[in-house]
């Protein structure tokens, strides 16, 4: 069932929130600036109409911007919270709080009950909030980037270890008896292979690695001949992601990095710090104006897709958000391929043509320069509002993290521009006064 706002009553022992916080602090400004009511229409079919009450919407949604907006996990945002009496008013809460209100695991729960289109909601809603500044540009950029996932450096050995380790706790819950669980043995082999590449220890780290496969491999098959067929159909799938994991050599295609995440893909990017990043790829459309840039369109996929093929998802993407579809996107040169998607016109950078005159020769420069502007954009996103690795699980965590990722950049821009309107506003106001010459009679006699 859902749950009721707090509702806005004085009482006689204890003060209000907006009785003691600074009205021009940013998340005040935004949390006013904020239509409560369409996240409460959009999300309120989701609820059931009889059990317990759950907590407010305004709260759940309030808690997942704020996680992004300040960098903060499921449990640290607990205990910021608690500090904070300006986070405990953008959440809808009308006296300060002592106690976090829920527990940390049910922004798991509504995270699944509102699903990745419930997210999508929420990242259309904060570009709407810029719909002025998203409407002057003719141009947009777009790049695309790896948000890494939250798994360890895969290794054969380390892979191996795991499927044994799981296929014992599954023998241990169906009550199968095993053989033989190769408990110690098989941490005595992973142990072997570190340092394999060293001289003396190569040929028993080679050793101990095919051991490894030969024990995961024997386990699987002991399994498979003492399931029922019920349990050979639920195991069926798991069974399956086990063998190609052990089976798997270097050079195959699809290759499994993680078995709790199977999606992971390991993409080279050149980088001379990192040659290789173990998550998924993520394309991103930004406003190309001066000034702050928005976040259009955001999309993370779950196979590695040439850079240029990215690109009509987006825009697709900002279609079904109610957005106008740009005249030109500019592109590096990794977006090679059609000239033309839905309408738009994709420009990379090439040699200028001979018929082009100065003019247009520097008005091509300074575009491609502009589209520089979405690399920092990009750095942002995974050092402040972490898109640089993906903590969440199941296939829709990357789609569900990079959304809420480019939500919390947009609602930032949104706080500094009502900042800024509100110091602008103070600075007009004391121009007015000094102006004034009854004031300034009344300053200059000491009257103020």
């Amino acid at each position: 069932m859902l749950g009721k706002n707090p509702e806005k009553k004085p009482e006689l022992f204890r003060p209000m929130l907006v009785d003691f916080i600074n009205h021009e602090h940013e998340l005040v400004l935004l949390s006013e600036k904020i239509d409560w009511n369409y996240f409460e229409k959009e999300f309120s079919p989701l609820y059931s109409k009889v059990g317990n009450p759950s907590h407010p919407i305004r709260f759940m949604v309030g808690c997942l911007l704020l996680k992004h907006l300040y960098n903060l996990g499921d449990e640290t945002l607990e205990k910021a919270w608690i500090m904070n009496p300006y986070m405990q008013h953008f959440c809808g809460r009308v006296f300060f709080e002592h106690e976090f209100p829920c527990d940390p695991s049910n922004f798991v729960h509504f995270r699944k009950r509102i699903g990745e289109k419930g997210i999508e909601k929420i990242f259309a809603y904060s570009v709407r909030m810029h719909d002025a500044k998203t409407n002057t540009s003719n141009f947009v950029l777009s790049d695309t980037t790896v948000q890494e996932n939250n798994t360890s450096f895969p290794t054969d050995a380390k892979l191996c270890k795991k499927v044994i380790d799981y296929c014992n706790k599954i023998a241990g819950n169906e009550g199968i008896k095993q053989r033989q669980r190769y408990t110690k043995v098989s941490k005595q082999m992973v142990r072997n292979t570190y340092n394999g590449k060293h001289p003396k220890r190569a040929k028993a780290a080679r050793k101990s690695q095919r051991q490894l496969k030969t024990i995961a491999m024997r386990l699987i098959r002991e399994l498979q001949r003492n399931f029922n067929a019920e349990q050979q159909e639920f195991y069926k799938d798991l069974m399956t992601l086990y063998t190609k994991v052990v089976t798997q050599k270097r050079n195959d295609a699809d290759k499994i990095y993680s078995i709790h995440k199977p999606f992971t893909r390991c993409i080279a990017k050149g980088k001379a710090h990192s040659q290789y990043e173990f998550g998924n790829k993520v394309g991103l459309i930004t406003t190309a104006n001066k000034g702050k840039k928005i976040i259009l369109g955001i999309k993370a996929f779950l196979q590695t897709p040439y850079d240029g093929h990215t690109i009509e998802p987006l825009l697709e993407q900002m279609e079904t958000g109610g957005q106008k579809l740009p005249k030109e996107l500019l592109y590096d040169r990794g977006g090679r391929g059609k000239s033309e998607i839905k309408g738009v016109k994709i420009s990379i950078p090439s040699t200028p043509r001979k018929k082009d005159t100065a003019y247009q020769k520097q008005t091509k420069r300074k575009k491609f320069r502009t589209r520089a502007a979405i690399e920092p954009i990009i750095g942002h996103l995974k050092t402040d509002f972490r898109l640089a690795k993906n903590y969440f699980m199941g296939e829709t965590g990357p789609q569900i993290n990079a959304l809420l990722a480019a939500t919390a950049w947009n609602l930032k821009k949104m706080m500094e521009l009502l900042k800024q309107k509100i110091i602008f506003l103070s600075y007009k106001i004391q121009i007015m006064l000094f102006s004034n010459p009854v004031f300034k009679n009344k300053l200059n006699s000491g009257f103020c």
